[in-house]
């Protein structure tokens, strides 16, 4: 019963470090409550990161060079998901996905979803002339949404992932979809809870895929 017990912890502190920054799995794993992986439903803000290009650049590079260039990639974005404290929920290869206020709960995250966001593009366009110089034609949109979702552990005996499910990672997958290189989309619902942090320019009415209604969008630009 001892051994099984701390075969059970050592699944969990493995399971919290693949989604969290460390210092956030480390906060995690101190406190004394309830498994945080338990299913639940909570607001939180999603963020979708989408890397344009990707299909034409992995077609015409050899597989180590494309594979190279996702580690680095990788391990840029993760970087300011770690410095942000956001919860990884997927890489694929052109896409990833992260959400805030899930399991440590953040008042302040949105903003720190724009944050990171705007950070995210800043460091692309330092990495863009490296780019540009190997011929890789390749940039990032972004899409933000703040809303309640369902969190839990999603998958089958092996391969568990810890996820977020809702309209509002429909809503921030849609907009990443939407957006231009270079571009922070989201919505006049997100919007309202950041507008003292951030600058941002109205696109007007689109028609996202998934929304019966139009949604109302903008690009975030910068910090006020």
């Amino acid at each position: 019963e001892k051994v099984q017990k701390q075969v059970n912890e050592l699944e969990r502190a493995s399971r919290i470090k693949r989604f969290l920054s460390p210092q956030v799995a480390e906060s995690v794993l101190n406190s004394d409550g309830e498994d945080p992986f338990q299913t639940h439903r909570r607001e939180v803000t999603v963020v979708f990161i989408d890397l344009r290009g990707f299909t034409d650049f992995s077609d015409g590079h050899e597989p180590e060079e494309v594979m190279q260039f996702l580690r680095k990639y990788h391990q840029e974005i993760g970087n300011l998901i770690f410095k942000y404290e956001g919860t990884l929920e997927h890489f694929a290869g052109d896409g990833i996905m992260v959400f805030f206020n899930d399991p440590i709960p953040r008042e302040e995250h949105t903003e720190l979803a724009a944050r990171m966001g705007i950070d995210v593009q800043a460091r692309i366009n330092e990495l863009r002339p490296e780019w540009r110089s190997k011929s890789y034609k390749l940039d990032v949109g972004i899409g933000i949404a703040a809303g309640f979702a369902t969190l839990g552990t999603i998958g089958f005996e092996g391969r568990m992932d810890y996820g977020a499910i809702g309209n509002v990672t429909i809503m921030a997958s849609r907009l990443s979809a939407e957006a231009l290189g270079g571009q922070i989309l989201i919505n006049r619902k997100t919007l309202t809870k950041i507008e003292h942090l951030v600058e941002a320019e109205p696109l007007g009415e689109m028609q996202l895929k998934g929304f019966t209604r139009p949604v109302t969008t903008y690009n975030i630009s910068k910090l006020k």
